[in-house]
């Protein structure tokens, strides 16, 4: 057996470009959808509500369908169900051009099915080329692809429509990167790379050594429940501590713009900024802490700087400044916990487990932002923002106690 010098293993394999790359395209269009939708709802005699009760149907389904997807990805392969769900989606977004206001909901679901089907998929795929010593490094950079998709996504459907003065035109882009997508990953063919495989395995080896070999489930251990083909357990630990991680940022996501119109804040959108500059600043700098020392060594940190963030917006009547500082401290706690607690979620499950897995840890977004959203507004209806980032600060503490509880003692040489 080589030593790990001897074997090395290049993360930049042309599959993982391929990937991340189809990765960002994806994420891009769903901003664009976010930027736009809103607009384009009240544009043709919708209300702000209705285009709320759009994206409630995105995201009740796109939960659902993950759950679908994982148990999909493990029985049918990686890349036919991502190219399905590009279709999908593609179908659905140009129907929403020439639908009805009421079929409009259906429309967005139908996107949600896609949406869920090709992202998932899209995130098993990274931790099928990415090997398990390196797995917080690759989950970092994939993630990072939606990060630049998140901060020009929005700008550039904005620009095409003052440009041309049509929401049509926004879709259609959005289609047209659906379509580059598609091209992508009808060419990423890693399954078939022996060569490649071999590789990836025996850096495996050289690093793990016997903890490097992870022995398939046996089927009849698979039907002990039902719930084995929608959940993977070896996910659970990770999605439970991101969902609180993930209930704090519903607030922002929901609120943040209602929060800066009422402190007089004027120019917003800085916020959003700061927000992404540093998610991306903190994965290139931090990509590689998880699997160098421990999972708590990443996910620690990022919380605390979260529970910083929220501070800062709690201070934000009195001095604005907090409010631009509390944008760049939430890029970079959520740059720096995200990838971790994603990489164990997958790291030590068998590759024919891992699109339930991913699935299982996506959970967290959609319950802890749709959670997020119901339960702020209700506080903030009856108490204001403060008690709201009082409680996201909270979160980020529960967080922190149930990763210790969790992942204490874990380390990079066994799972």
């Amino acid at each position: 057996m080589g030593s790990k010098e001897e074997v090395g293993f290049s993360l930049w394999s042309k599959h993982y470009i391929k990937i991340i790359l189809a990765s960002g395209l994806v994420s891009s269009c769903m901003f664009f959808h976010n930027a736009v939708t809103t607009l384009y709802v009240v544009s043709i005699g919708g209300s702000a509500s209705y285009a709320g009760v759009m994206l409630t149907c995105f995201t009740i389904v796109a939960t659902i369908m993950r759950l679908v997807s994982g148990r999909l990805l493990d029985k049918r392969g990686r890349r036919k169900i991502v190219l399905i769900g590009i279709l999908i989606y593609a179908a659905a977004t140009a129907s929403i051009t020439i639908a009805y206001l009421p079929f409009l909901p259906v429309a967005r679901a139908i996107q949600a099915i896609g949406y869920a089907m090709a992202t998932t998929g899209i995130a098993v795929a990274v931790t099928d080329v990415v090997p398990v010593p390196k797995m917080g490094e690759g989950l970092g950079y994939s993630m990072l692809a939606n990060n630049v998709a998140s901060a020009l996504g929005p700008i550039i459907a904005l620009w095409i429509y003052r440009m041309t003065e049509s929401y049509s035109v926004v879709y259609y882009a959005s289609i047209c990167l659906l379509g580059i997508s598609f091209g992508i990953m009808t060419r990423c063919r890693y399954e078939g790379d022996k060569e490649f495989l071999e590789r990836k395995r025996s850096y495996e080896l050289a690093v793990l050594g016997e903890h490097a070999e992870m022995p398939e489930r046996k089927p009849d251990e698979e039907r002990q429940s039902v719930l084995t083909t929608i959940f993977e357990k070896k996910a659970l630990q990770s999605t439970l501590a991101s969902v609180f991680i993930f209930l704090g940022n519903g607030a922002v996501i929901a609120y943040i713009m209602l929060y800066a119109n009422l402190i007089g804040i004027e120019n917003a959108g800085l916020f959003y900024t700061l927000q992404a500059i540093m998610t991306i600043t903190a994965r290139l700098l931090f990509a590689k802490l998880s699997d160098t020392y421990s999972p708590l060594a990443s996910i620690i940190p990022g919380a605390l700087i979260l529970a910083l963030g929220y501070t800062f917006l709690a201070a934000a009547p009195d001095r604005h400044l907090f409010f631009y500082l509390a944008g760049a401290a939430l890029g970079m706690g959520a740059g720096i916990s995200t990838p971790a607690l994603n990489a164990e979620a997958v790291r030590y499950v068998p590759r024919s487990r891992r699109g339930v897995a991913s699935a299982t840890f996506f959970m967290a977004t959609d319950i802890g932002i749709g959670i997020g959203g119901v339960l702020w507004g209700r506080i903030l209806d009856h108490s204001g923002f403060r008690p709201v980032f009082w409680g996201c600060i909270l979160c980020a503490g529960i967080a922190v106690v149930l990763s210790t509880i969790f992942f204490a003692g874990k380390n990079r040489k066994r799972p």
